[in-house]
């Protein structure tokens, strides 16, 4: 539900950088599904892709009752899927976890500057996928050996 009360300047600005993240997340995360071949890396990247692109959708609705531009962002002219793939498996799950130990910042500092309930709920409902997308891909690159446990147990 979209609040009646105008959004603040930090509220366009922060929704306005968050718009152009997510679109260009999506067109990476298109990139690294096209070139995936292993199931589990691409369900948790489409699963991801399914939650962001959910959001730019509201973004998109919010900027449309507020009668403010929608930014342009990420198209999927500005990605060639038919690109080679230069990285080795889990490089896209590890480029994902990295991306999302940002994200965390970056929601905290937004929603700092939220002062309507549904600019404050869309960070909210970001944070809770970036954290359960950090814990995906961390249990996934331990099982598949490219992190590493550093246990107390050392001797």
């Amino acid at each position: 539900m979209i609040d009646k009360n105008p959004l603040s300047s930090s509220e366009v600005g922060t929704l306005w950088l968050t718009y152009q993240e997510k679109t260009m997340i999506l067109r990476i995360l298109e990139y690294f599904i096209e070139k995936s071949d292993d199931q589990e890396a691409i369900n948790i990247m489409g699963g991801l892709w399914q939650e962001l692109h959910y959001y730019v959708q509201q973004i998109e609705k919010i900027f449309e009752h507020e009668g403010a531009a929608v930014p342009i962002g990420f198209t999927k002219a500005d990605v060639h899927l038919d690109a080679p793939k230069l990285y080795d498996n889990g490089f896209d799950i590890m480029f994902i976890r990295i991306l999302k130990e940002i994200s965390m910042g970056m929601y905290t500092i937004n929603i700092n500057m939220s002062y309507r309930d549904d600019i404050i709920n869309l960070y909210e409902g970001l944070t809770t996928i970036t954290q359960n997308i950090y814990k995906l891909a961390t249990v996934y690159l331990l099982e598949k050996g490219f992190l590493t446990r550093d246990d107390a147990k050392k001797q």
